[in-house]
């Protein structure tokens, strides 16, 4: 699951609009909407605000390399 799914499932889960997210996160509502439709090429710290705003959280791992 891509990371703007992740976004727009659980605000609708949270039953809260775009705006409110917006409103909550400090995200312009411009910025919800492209990340939401997988357009937004957002950057750490707004990716930040909105997990914040939704109760997430941001995990940074290393990939796994396939052996050959």
């Amino acid at each position: 699951m891509d990371f703007y799914d992740i976004i727009k499932d659980r605000r609708v889960l949270l039953n809260i609009t775009q705006q409110d997210l917006a409103d909550i996160s400090g995200v312009s509502l411009r910025t919800i909407k492209a990340i939401e439709k997988g357009n937004g090429n957002p950057s750490i710290d707004t990716l930040r605000k909105i997990a914040d705003a939704l109760g997430l959280e941001l995990i940074m791992k290393v990939r796994e390399i396939p052996k050959l």
